[in-house]
């Protein structure tokens, strides 16, 4: 039926605890905040529950809803693959689905926490049915960044998300520790994380696209990741506007006979 690709069911908000892997001090065992989002498109898309004004002929929100927390609410997980796996076997039958993943309080550093991202709407170009994001959401750093003289004086805060994605049949090893958590549960994105905190913070650019192209070096090519996108906001760059910022995306092939980790000292 033509226009129902874009017809969704969508459930945003929904908190719970459970163990998910590691938490933020790499403990084992200890519930942390999860907060939930799908997006489901109903077989047959939703004209039929316009057209009869009944949820006879649509995905059951409340339904679902009772559905998850039997599944998920202070439950234990391995890893946040296997609460993924859990909270897609609980779905009805649908024609496409997207779920979100949000540990808030899982990296000490991250003012918004980590995301966990699938959809088996493919982009472009994609070999296969599922498609995986991860993202670290507003990293805090401090770093000497900036060409004013008064800028090479003393550190800035700096805001760093990084989104790294791939396709899930064909995982890097970095991202499978990440997500499936095998050997170190948890410890694959918290130590990418360490690292990128430690060489932003030890670092001295003119400007902030040098050190998001630095970032990218180190996610891509330290950490097995095909492919990542790295935002930056600079808060205190002018006084006219908020933030000043970059956002870049650069692919592992793109560093192979490349360096960009050319740290500056002021």
């Amino acid at each position: 039926m033509a226009g129902t690709s874009v017809d969704k069911v969508i459930l945003k908000g929904i908190k719970f605890e459970a163990v998910v892997g590691l938490d933020a001090w790499h403990r084992p065992d200890k519930t942390q905040p999860v907060e939930l989002e799908l997006h489901l498109g109903p077989q047959g898309g939703l004209d039929a529950a316009a057209r009869e004004d009944s949820v006879n002929y649509t995905i059951d929100y409340g339904k679902l809803y009772k559905s998850l927390k039997a599944v998920v609410f202070d439950q234990k997980f391995e890893s946040v693959a296997k609460l993924s796996q859990a909270i897609r076997a609980s779905l009805p039958e649908v024609s496409s689905w997207f779920i979100s993943v949000v540990l808030p309080k899982a990296i000490l550093a991250a003012n918004n926490g980590i995301q966990f991202s699938w959809t088996d709407e493919p982009e472009e170009d994609s070999l296969t049915s599922v498609l995986q994001h991860m993202k670290i959401r507003d990293l805090e750093c401090r770093c000497v960044i900036g060409v004013n003289s008064h800028e090479r004086l003393q550190k800035q805060k700096l805001q760093v998300t990084i989104t790294v994605w791939g396709m899930e049949n064909r995982l890097s090893p970095s991202l499978l520790a990440a997500v499936d958590m095998e050997p170190s549960p948890g410890l694959a994105y918290q130590d990418m994380v360490k690292e990128v905190v430690e060489r932003v913070e030890g670092s001295s650019y003119e400007t902030i696209e040098a050190l998001a192209t630095a970032i990218a070096q180190t996610v891509t090519m330290g950490h097995g990741f095909d492919n990542a996108r790295i935002d930056i906001e600079k808060p205190a760059g002018l006084a006219g506007f908020g933030s000043s910022g970059v956002a870049i995306g650069r692919s592992r092939s793109y560093f192979e006979n490349k360096d960009f980790w050319k740290v500056k000292r002021p």
